[in-house]
């Protein structure tokens, strides 16, 4: 039995509203868990390949780093996530406050253009723009300063 066009466009409305509450993503490499992304609600969109997540949290295993964001995109196709707004990530010594990331999975580079905050243990270290590798060597790229404490 054929359809008619507008139960078709019934069909495409729906899919175009599809999500899931309470999703878990977890991103492993030869069978360990390298993080975990959580969120309230995933929003499928653009053919249901990406998903805008809502009130999300990554958990990276190796290092103890948490964080915390209202909103991000996340590709289900290559595994990437960019977040919108602010994001606040906390570990063992330090925080790190930055206006947005992205995130590349198959390389585990993490990026901003914007402004970026780490606070540790006696210091704090300010800039615009952050580069970070999968060897954890983080650079900020512009209008740094950096503040000692005793």
């Amino acid at each position: 039995m054929l359809r008619n066009e507008k139960e078709v466009n019934d069909d495409l409305q729906i899919k175009r509203n599809s999500f899931i509450e309470g999703l878990k993503v977890l991103q492993k490499k030869e069978g360990i868990t390298i993080w975990t992304l959580i969120a309230r609600r995933a929003d499928f969109i653009e053919d249901e390949t990406k998903a805008k997540l809502s009130d999300i949290t990554v958990v990276v295993k190796e290092n103890g780093l948490v964080f915390h964001a209202d909103k991000a995109l996340y590709n289900l196709s290559n595994r990437n996530f960019t977040t919108e707004g602010e994001i606040k990530a906390e570990a063992k010594d330090y925080t790190i406050t930055a206006d947005s990331i992205d995130y590349e999975a198959s390389s585990g580079d993490i990026k901003t253009a914007g402004r970026i905050r780490v606070d540790g243990k006696g210091f704090r270290v300010e800039g615009k723009g952050m580069e970070s590798d999968s060897e954890q060597k983080v650079r900020i790229l512009k209008d740094v300063r950096a503040t000692f404490f005793k």
